[in-house]
């Protein structure tokens, strides 16, 4: 545990000694009005329900409509705003280590912080994140970033769809879709303070507004912030520690520090059949973990930072009794923090390093138009088109002279990289030496019909059509099939497909340091993915539930990091800032000696496994516990960054004082990839992790707030994102126990 509790921003500092820093929450905590002491929301009594009241509860995201759980044709797991506050869930990263099937790996390189793997396909950008049914993520196909940055507190409900759902969503619903579903002002009703201290020597703080105004006005906003340190894991691993500690000269002065310095806001106004809707997340997180640290150092200044911003105004109105129609115009952009670099170690003493900065930028405006018929009394249909016009400026080369001026064009400048042939980076074809804007549209129509064939049988049937102006046509049909052979049995067969957009990030994503040059890939085509499930739920008397179900997932034209093969009569790459033949002859690809990546399509990965989930209730008590085994095959190699046993059990009991939640997680030996710097395809340990989490409401406005990860201390790897080699560590060391004390308070 740090003892150093500090608020830093570009021109001040101002630090706490470690003892006060629970001083200093008190302190804000006693500054609130006497009014917030005294005043709560009722707290929600769940204690009464069934086990299926509460677990089959209405979703929205597997069609796009309200619907049972057991009725949805997908696999849907639900968490409620209550269940994420007994869990003690503050970002959206700490749910995946209570999900089955999910391989997570804490603790990554700023540009991911998290990578997650869902069903053993690899990918944060093949999860696709919705806010209340609307794209959250990057429109351009960048990864998801899920570090300190998505907090949970603005949220009724989160739907985790599992499998393939761009027969829906289009590009990226591909293993699986998360579903954010904000709160309204009603939900709140007052102003709800949270503020806690973190033991990497971090506060979280967030605040929230919401009221029913009247019948037709609802309205709610929220900010909130996280800012510090998060865990020092070169002094808890020797993989990152003892080349650290051999840092000297002008990087040996420099402060080691793993910097966050994030913030939200989120509004939301309703009235009438019209809602209005607007967010910011700004975040800044270090980008050291998991680089080697002899090529990047570990300092303070070596960071990742983006700003993701999404406003919307929607309409949505019935038409009759039995139509309704929907309509959405959004708009939103991406942008890579001119500060995000990667802070390079430019000599062998580790004497002396430089920041390589980054910059990117997308845009785009968006609009939706959605209809709900029920034809007649056993057919439904949903039909929808969108259109999208996107302004995208990929990911920027690594800029050595400074961070990217914003006053300035959207154009990157490649001159030095361009050969004695006149071509970029020595690639037959690419002569531009200036990369700029790369603009593009996409057209999309779907329609789905759900037909209630017999009382205990519906069948799903949809499809979408996506035309964008790079890629061209793409066509993703699903099929679902749900049948109730008794009211407590549900079964569900599904088929579905979906693909990932060779984006301009993957396209035209370049980097070069002294070991490595990363060139583009004009001729990406679109990943392709098909998937078989097969699902049983059944419900035992009023207290238990089990689901089992097994799935196979078919992966084509996978979009994948690569080794550059050689190109006609041996043409040699061009890197004019590598060192030739150091310190990677191993991977020559290249006449000059340095390795050379791509982003291509490399043949084809199967995965597959069983499912199964177990839920009991008694009392006040509710606990769950779920086993997954998935295994498949990489192009002839196992499935890379995956443990092929998974247990979890989620326990939690509650009454009106106090609420008390355990999290067990273990995962056996996690496979590696084909190109691991250590294991080559082998694996290393797995571990088992638990995690804790405690509320006291001390009076009826006042909780106190008790959290601990890796309650055990325990030390444990997971998977390193990429390609495991080259500039990644072979194996990703994890925190050890990280503590959070908070307070929380409602009006």
């Amino acid at each position: 545990m740090n003892g150093i509790c500090s608020i830093q921003n570009k021109k001040n500092a101002t630090t706490f000694p470690g003892k006060s820093c629970l001083f200093f929450l008190l302190v804000i905590f006693f500054m609130l009005p006497p009014s917030l002491i005294f005043a709560q929301e009722e707290v929600k009594d769940l204690m009464n329900q069934s086990l299926e009241e509460l677990l089959n509860i209405e979703v929205v995201t597997a069609s796009q409509k309200s619907q049972k759980i057991s009725d949805a044709p997908a696999t849907v797991i639900s968490y409620s705003a209550e269940q994420i506050r007994q869990f003690g869930w503050n970002d959206l990263k700490d749910i995946f280590k209570t999900l089955p099937g999910f391989d997570v790996s804490y603790e990554n390189q700023g540009e991911i912080r998290t990578s997650v793997t869902m069903r053993g396909i690899v990918g944060n950008q093949k999860i696709l994140v919705l806010q209340d049914g609307l794209r959250y993520n990057p429109t351009t196909g960048e990864r998801v970033v899920y570090g300190h940055n998505t907090p949970l507190n603005i949220y009724k409900r989160i739907e985790i769809v599992y499998g393939p759902a761009s027969a829906l969503y289009g590009a990226d619903a591909y293993s699986g879709v998360i579903n954010l579903i904000s709160n309204d002002g009603a939900d709140v009703n007052g102003i709800t303070v949270n503020t806690g201290y973190v033991s990497t020597n971090a506060l979280n703080a967030d605040v929230t507004f919401g009221k029913k105004i009247d019948d037709k006005t609802d309205f709610i906003i929220s900010g909130r912030a996280y800012k510090g340190e998060d865990a020092k894991l070169d002094e808890d691993y020797s993989d990152y520690g003892d080349v650290v500690g051999k840092y000297s000269g002008t990087l040996g002065d420099v402060k080691k520090a793993y910097p966050v310095a994030n913030w939200n806001l989120f509004t939301k106004l309703k009235y009438g059949a019209f809602t209005i809707g607007a967010d910011w997340q700004h975040e800044l997180e270090t980008n050291a973990p998991t680089t080697i640290p002899s090529n990047y150092a570990y300092v303070e200044n070596n960071v990742w930072g983006q700003d993701l911003r999404h406003i919307y105004v929607s309409y949505d109105k019935p038409l009759s009794d039995k139509a309704n129609l929907q309509a959405t115009v959004s708009a939103g952009d991406y942008e890579i923090n001119p500060a995000s670099n990667f802070y390079i170690v430019t000599n062998s003493a580790m004497s002396t390093g430089s920041p390589s900065y980054k910059y990117g930028y997308s845009g785009y405006v968006r609009g939706n138009v959605q209809s709900d018929f029920q034809l007649m009394d056993k057919v439904n249909v949903i039909t929808g088109l969108s259109y999208e016009k996107v302004k995208s400026f990929p990911k920027t080369q690594n800029l050595n002279n400074g961070p990217f001026h914003l006053d300035g064009k959207l154009e990157d400048d490649l001159s030095m990289f361009v050969d004695s042939t006149g071509h970029t980076f020595g690639l037959t074809g690419l002569t531009e030496k200036k990369f700029g804007e790369r603009n593009y549209y996409n057209f999309g129509y779907f329609l789905q019909g759900e037909i209630a064939a017999l009382p205990n049988l519906s069948i799903t049937l949809g499809g979408r059509f996506d035309y964008n102006s790079i890629y061209k046509e793409t066509v993703n049909p699903r099929i679902g099939v749900v049948y109730k052979p008794a009211e407590k049995t549900s079964i569900k067969a599904l088929f579905g497909s979906a693909y990932i957009a060779p984006s301009n990030y993957y396209r035209w994503e370049n980097w070069a340091n002294p070991f490595a040059l990363h060139i583009p890939n004009l001729d990406i085509k679109p990943e392709k993915l098909t998937s078989l499930s097969l699902s049983v739920t059944q419900y035992i008397a009023n207290n238990a539930s089990i689901r089992a179900e097994v799935f196979q997932n078919n992966l084509k034209d996978v979009i994948t990091p690569i080794a550059a093969g050689p190109q006609a009569g041996n043409k040699p790459y061009f890197n004019p800032i590598a060192i030739s033949g150091k310190p990677y002859e191993s991977f020559l690809v290249s006449p000059t000696g340095y390795f050379v990546e791509i982003n291509a399509n490399q043949g084809e990965i199967t995965t597959k496994g069983f499912e199964i989930e177990g839920t009991y209730k008694f009392g006040n008590l509710l606990s769950g516990l779920s086993y997954s085994f998935i295994d498949g095959d990489d192009n002839g190699a196992d499935l890379p960054k995956v443990s092929p046993h998974k247990i979890v059990f989620n326990t939690n009991y509650t009454n009106e004082q106090y609420s008390i939640a355990l999290t067990g997680r273990y995962y056996s030996a996690v496979q590696t990839a084909k190109g691991n710097s250590m294991y080559a395809g082998k694996t290393f340990d797995g571990a088992f992790l638990l995690y804790f989490h405690a509320t006291y409401n001390v009076t009826s406005v006042l909780t106190l707030k008790l959290s601990a990860d890796n309650v055990l201390n325990t030390k444990s790897y997971a998977s390193a994102p990429y390609g495991e080699s080259i500039w990644i560590q072979p194996r990703a060391p994890q925190a050890l126990r990280t503590v959070y004390i908070g307070i929380g308070a409602n009006l």
